[in-house]
């Protein structure tokens, strides 16, 4: 079992449960966690759904599982466009993040309504450093969340950025005490599923569209240049010093 699900009263609980490789976004991972968002929207009780990780949030997409990708297999499998579910998820969505939020788990927080982080998370999109560029929305969603000058710093220089930074530019919505992000989020998504359904539903569509306005165009140019990216030559053998660094006790 990868993803968790868990009920608590009204809200719904995802757990990435992969701590062993740091939740690495494997393709188990994501077929997981659609369908577990499947299974708590068709659930009528449910009013708000908590996404966390255990022991950490998410480190990104699992590298030694990308380096078997070329271009064909990125093109036939869609293995970056697989992630938006959370994107179209209809009950608010909110993220618990201890430990890393970065590259895929990164675009995974930039997915969800809210986003309550430990102080000692971490956020960022390092993918420029593999040679390739966030395939999961990262371009596109950072640059409507935190403007132009500030995505362009972090796609370009690949750097990571404390809780702190992040909730100062507007990628997260709270920094709380570590270890207190998974209960601050449940008790978020307690209060709002205290208040109509219909509302609810209403103000997350109405703020959606407010930041939404020509993302499909700009989600497919990245998916075409984070498919591009398997075909330059660059990407495998930077996929392969990442793994030769890598303790095999990690």
């Amino acid at each position: 079992m990868v993803v968790a699900i868990d009920r608590q009263g009204a809200i719904g609980i995802v757990t990435l449960d992969r701590p062993q490789a740091r939740n690495a976004l494997s393709r188990e991972v994501i077929r997981a966690l659609a369908a577990a968002l499947d299974e708590l929207e068709r659930d009528a009780a449910i009013a708000a759904i908590v996404l966390t990780g255990r022991e950490v949030f998410c480190a990104g997409a699992d590298i030694a599982e990308m380096r078997g990708i070329d271009l064909a297999t990125a093109l036939a499998e869609d293995f970056s466009g697989c992630c938006d579910r959370l994107a179209t998820c209809t009950k608010p969505l909110i993220a618990a993040v201890e430990g890393y939020a970065i590259g895929g788990g990164c675009e995974l927080i930039e997915m969800c309504d809210l986003v309550i982080a430990g102080a000692g998370a971490k956020f960022g999109h390092p993918e420029i450093a593999f040679g390739t560029l966030s395939g999961g929305g990262g371009t596109q969603r950072l640059a409507r969340g935190v403007g132009r000058a500030r995505a362009m710093d972090l796609i370009l220089t690949g750097r990571l950025i404390s809780a702190t930074e992040a909730e100062r530019i507007g990628l997260i919505s709270r920094v709380v005490d570590n270890g207190a992000a998974y209960q601050t989020a449940c008790d978020a998504a307690k209060l709002i599923a205290t208040y109509p359904v219909q509302a609810v539903r209403f103000a997350k569509q109405a703020v959606d569209r407010a930041v939404s306005v020509g993302l499909a165009d700009g989600l497919a140019l990245e998916r075409r240049l984070f498919h591009l990216s398997f075909a330059t030559g660059e990407l495998q053998p930077q996929l392969d010093r990442f793994l030769a660094r890598r303790s095999p006790h990690r």
